[in-house]
């Protein structure tokens, strides 16, 4: 196979494929076809019949299928089955002598902890977060001061 043309158009260069030969018609005319490729993708595709020009069609650049955006949903719960709720009653607790006795503890030491109040130390304003001073060091060769912290 011949290789393909190249044409320079305004826009870039298109290829210009060689002629193909489709066969003959009822007439017994040679029929031939010619596609010619362009630099922004669509196509040209002319039909010789016997030589002479009798169709020509436009083959336009494949469009780009744009992706959709998936719409947002809200998940819903499931429905839970209704169940019956068992009836359970819990028994009575006794409480023997060891037992009261750390419950009265427990509950002094409760009450014992409620009662004390904190305390607190007012600091006068001078020492309340007191930032270091910065020293100003002399730089011999500019003349100038360095800071340093």
């Amino acid at each position: 196979m011949p290789k393909d043309k190249l044409v320079k158009l305004k826009d870039g260069t298109a290829r210009v494929k060689p002629i193909k030969n489709l066969g003959k018609n009822e007439e017994d005319k040679l029929v031939q076809a010619q596609t010619i490729k362009r630099p922004d993708g669509s196509r040209t595709v002319n039909r010789y019949v016997a030589g002479k020009l009798t169709d020509q069609s436009y083959i336009p650049k494949k469009m780009k299928v744009k992706k959709v955006k998936k719409l947002k949903t809200t998940k819903v719960p499931r429905k839970l089955k209704k169940v019956k709720v068992p009836e359970y009653t819990s028994p009575e607790v006794t409480l023997d002598e060891d037992d009261l006795k750390e419950v009265a503890k427990r509950e002094r030491i409760a009450n014992a902890k409620k009662k004390k109040k904190k305390i607190k130390i007012k600091l006068p304003k001078s020492k309340r977060n007191k930032r270091p001073k910065r020293r100003k060091t002399k730089n011999l060769v500019t003349g100038k001061y360095n800071y340093t912290q």
